[in-house]
């Protein structure tokens, strides 16, 4: 019997730890003996998959693990980041921009979506319009400029065609596992709200938008949520911000210790059942199945409930 593709999203409000799941559930599938395959990162680091670069490519989950590698020689590194970008400056025609994609076509530089077993991926992209919401739209203030959840969702939305069309319509077609950090649940963070998001986009405008008929239309099997419990405190926030960001820059959503108290509540509760209820019988698919974890668990503890529910899913 031939398997079915799995897609799986891992997600949260900020601080929730997505990224550290994600290579937690990379590192799983490794022991199983799956060949992973990321392509999270800019369009540079989806073309290092191509079948062009299968030479540089083939010992390697990621370009960034391939960069860091001191096996490898400085001229392949160099010479596989100037090939990338050659690709990437494109000329007079839209057939000089080689961006990367897993159909063989005219305009894109393939990757075999057959050269892995498992994909990953994620949200905000950091590349196409994905790259706008994470330098911009999550970074008004550094403009001059003010939180507009209507200009996020028209942002998301248009990466999610994308990406879609590019590589996660083939990568499903081809029963294979993809893990995102996010996906179009990230409307939490944008729909309205009277207090906290008066300006936000209407659930219903939301759904209408072009790149959600085709994300509602094909959404995750399951959706992985690490949350707080009911009553999360600003004080709480505050306090699981200053252990997990290390320094790092904080963005404008993340300093936003209200809206994080109320990303937390939609995500923990039924407003996510119906949005994806609202969503997939517009579009005729089937609601995710969606498992929620408690944020204050250890990482370890985490990723043991994580890998063995996809256990079961194998």
């Amino acid at each position: 019997m031939e398997s079915q593709f799995l897609d799986i999203v891992v997600s949260g409000p900020d601080m929730s730890g997505t990224g550290t799941q994600v290579n937690d559930l990379i590192n799983f599938f490794q022991s199983l003996g799956k060949r992973v395959r990321d392509i999270r990162g800019t369009e540079i680091a989806a073309l290092f998959h191509a079948e062009i670069f299968k030479r540089y490519n083939s010992q390697h989950i990621s370009l960034q693990q391939f960069l860091s590698d001191n096996q490898v020689s400085e001229e392949d590194k160099k010479e596989i980041v100037f090939q990338a970008n050659q690709l990437m400056i494109g000329g007079n025609t839209n057939e000089d921009l080689k961006i990367a994609s897993c159909i063989r076509n005219n305009v894109s530089t393939y990757i075999n979506p057959d050269s892995a077993d498992v994909w990953i991926m994620e949200e905000p992209t950091k590349r196409g319009a994905g790259q706008v919401n994470r330098t911009l739209e999550q970074q008004r203030t550094q403009y001059f400029s003010s939180f507009d959840p209507i200009a996020a969702a028209y942002s998301h939305q248009a990466y999610r065609i994308d990406e879609f069309l590019r590589f996660r319509r083939m990568l499903r077609k081809k029963n294979k596992i993809i893990i995102r950090s996010r996906s179009e649940e990230s409307a939490c963070y944008q729909i309205y709200d009277k207090n906290m998001i008066p300006d936000g986009i209407f659930m219903k405008d939301y759904l209408n938008l072009p790149g959600h008929k085709i994300t509602f239309g094909n959404p995750p099997t399951h959706l992985f949520i690490v949350c707080a419990k009911e009553g999360w405190t600003r004080e709480q926030y505050l306090t699981i911000k200053k252990e997990r960001s290390n320094g790092r820059y904080i963005d404008d959503y993340e300093s936003n210790v209200d809206y994080q108290i109320l990303l937390n509540d939609r995500y923990r509760t039924s407003w996510l059942e119906d949005l994806y209820k609202q969503g997939c019988s517009m579009y005729g698919s089937i609601v995710p199945s969606i498992t929620r974890f408690n944020i204050y668990d250890s990482k370890a503890e985490i990723k043991q409930k994580m890998c063995e529910l996809i256990k079961n899913f194998l």
